[in-house]
């Protein structure tokens, strides 16, 4: 069974949960389950298997027991009756930006709206806006809010769908006689939304894969069936294709089902130059042979195989180094091979701490120590704690007294992570909110006395950002600039901001743009990475981690930095940690160009 699958069934009970109006708390724990099993690095029917569900933080024995039911039979008693006790078209709803469940509620009595077409509908007559508490404003929020949400819905988030990807292929490599197996089309080159999964495989027993595959557990529906190729649909939605091809086609196939269109197009294009014919069969050589017999001079085109076991075949015969599968966009990458220019990219082995984490101090759900204890098993020199202040609505934010407190503790475990045989430290920081004004909602005197300074915008959205920015990055006190363009992917578009200049600011002042790893979010994009890249401006790549599993997520982080043309000099948390306390000294502003 999915993990995305069950964790889509507790946070469907949180959302029906919150439309009917029930305790915090118990949303509260279905959301944090279900944020937790998302982000769990195994299979959790594993855990199961083994009895160690309760094992996973924030997995109690309510809801250990309804993982048991789930995997056991595919359903759950309780979301079932509760799906009796409200529109389902309400719950859907909730995934559109500026629609919490008391507007939600609001619409379905005023209106009657209980779908995605009703609202749709309503909007045009301009009624809402005449509902006391809202306005035009709230009107054309929700309007945006609905169009957003409809270009997405065709596509998944790449955190959601890749464990997805990677669970079908560890079922796969199980089968007797599977050779090789490798994702491939959007998902493997990392696109931070995807339409489906694309798999390639070679096995002796096509048959025998292809059974398999479509009667995997996840598989909601077979909608193609054939002897080396099926197309299946996933319970969480998303579609999947296998095709099972031949050892001496594996190379061609999956560089032809992984560089988008314009790439590969290019690739036979440079074939063709060289009297060679490049498809997802394999690398072909014309050569003109006369015809016995015929009195006519005409000749038949024959084509020899050269090539395609490896995709390294491919690029060799069109006279290219390999291009590694992130970079295969028709952006440049097939004349900077040409040139010798191809970036030797970043990768997850080059980080070397995390520089934005949350604790139970805010809104995270561990204690520092615990946030750190699991920095340093990922082999990490250092984690910055960085808890949100009291501006951004955070109960229990950070105010003085409570750094003052934080910054107790945190040297107390430094002192008790002392090692000789390993450099761990946890860094003193702070995720302030940077006001409308573009003031920040903590005084020069706090933030000086903390090792880096995180600011990040969490409000009023719908103004353009750029002073506000600006503001913020010439504040001597700030380091780095959090997810930039405050996007959610899928619920809220990049807010109004001119980049070109923040980061001709950010080279002025010294100040560091995050690339917030957390797959909602991927932001700077990789356009962006590689426009900071081409200003010679180094970013942080950090996971915005509130729970100890989801410092996993950098991977994502590090996807993105790499469709960026990112390097391991292009991002200072792969310094060690001398030198990035060097770099973040608080004698003055940061040296940027190490």
């Amino acid at each position: 069974m999915d993990n995305i699958y069950i964790a889509n069934v507790f946070h469907e009970i949180a959302d029906i949960l919150e439309l009917k109006g029930e305790d915090n708390f118990r949303i509260g724990a279905y959301r944090r389950a279900a944020q937790t099993i998302e982000s769990l690095p195994q299979n959790i029917e594993e855990i199961a298997q083994q009895g160690r569900l309760k094992e996973i933080p924030g997995i109690g024995e309510s809801i250990a027991e309804k993982i048991d039911e789930i995997l056991k039979t595919g359903r759950l008693h309780y979301l079932e009756e509760l799906r009796k006790t409200i529109a389902p078209g309400l719950v859907v709803m909730l995934g559109i930006a500026g629609l919490g469940p008391k507007t939600v509620l609001k619409l379905n009595k005023e209106f009657g709206v209980e779908t995605l077409e009703d609202l749709e509908r309503l909007l045009p007559l301009h009624k809402i806006c005449k509902l006391k508490g809202f306005g035009e404003k709230s009107e054309e929020n929700i309007k945006k809010g609905l169009e957003q949400f409809k270009r997405h819905k065709e596509r998944g988030l790449l955190g959601k769908v890749e464990p997805q990807g990677q669970a079908i292929v560890q079922e796969l490599e199980k089968i007797e006689g599977v050779d090789k197996v490798s994702l491939a089309g959007s998902l493997r080159r990392m696109k931070e939304t995807i339409g489906d999964i694309d798999i390639l495989c070679t096995s002796k027993k096509p048959k025998k894969v292809i059974d398999t595959f479509c009667t995997l557990p996840q598989v909601k529906e077979v909608k193609a069936k054939g002897t080396t190729k099926a197309v299946i649909i996933l319970k969480t939605g998303i579609e999947a294709d296998l095709r099972v091809v031949e050892p001496e086609a594996y190379g061609a196939a999956l560089h032809y089902f992984t560089g988008n269109k314009s790439h590969n197009i290019k690739v036979r294009t440079l074939g063709v130059k060289r009297g060679l014919k490049i498809n997802e069969y394999g690398i072909f050589k014309k050569s003109k042979e006369q015809r016995a017999k015929i009195k006519e001079k005409r000749a038949k085109i024959k084509e020899k195989r050269i090539g395609g076991w490896t995709e390294e075949e491919v690029f060799k015969a069109v006279g290219l180094p390999y291009i590694e599968p992130e970079l295969r966009e028709d952006r440049g990458e097939i004349e900077a091979a040409f040139e010798g220019k191809l970036p030797h990219l970043i990768k997850l082995s080059d980080i070397k701490g995390d520089l934005h984490t949350h604790t139970k101090y805010s809104d995270g759900h561990f204690s520092i120590e615990e946030m750190a204890k699991a920095a340093l098993q990922k082999g990490y020199q250092y984690i910055l704690i960085t808890d949100h202040t009291t501006t951004v609505g955070i109960t229990h934010g950070m105010d003085e007294e409570k750094i003052k407190r934080q910054m107790e503790e945190i040297d107390q475990l430094n002192y008790k992570f002392q090692n000789p045989k390993s450099k761990f430290k946890i860094l003193k920081g702070v995720e302030c909110d940077i006001r409308s004004d573009g003031t920040l909602d903590l005084p020069d005197k706090i933030l000086e006395k903390l090792d880096i300074v995180v600011a990040s915008i969490h409000s009023k959205f719908g103004m353009d950002q750029t002073d506000r920015l600006i503001k913020a990055c010439q504040n001597p006190n700030v380091d780095i600039i959090g997810h930039p363009t405050g996007r959610k992917l899928g619920e809220r578009d990049p807010y109004q901001v001119d980049l070109d200049k923040i980061m001709d600011v950010c080279k002025q002042t010294n100040t560091f743009l995050e690339l917030n790893a957390f797959w909602d979010r991927l932001d700077l994009n990789d356009v962006n990475c590689r426009k900071a890249k081409e200003k010679g401006l180094k970013i942080v790549i950090s996971t915005d981690a509130h729970h100890v599993l989801e410092l996993d997520v950098m991977r994502f982080g590090i996807a993105t930095a790499r469709r960026g043309w990112l390097e391991k000099e292009d991002v200072i948390n792969t310094l060690p940690l001398e030198q990035l306390l060097n770099l973040f000294g608080k004698g003055g502003k940061r040296i940027q160009n190490l």
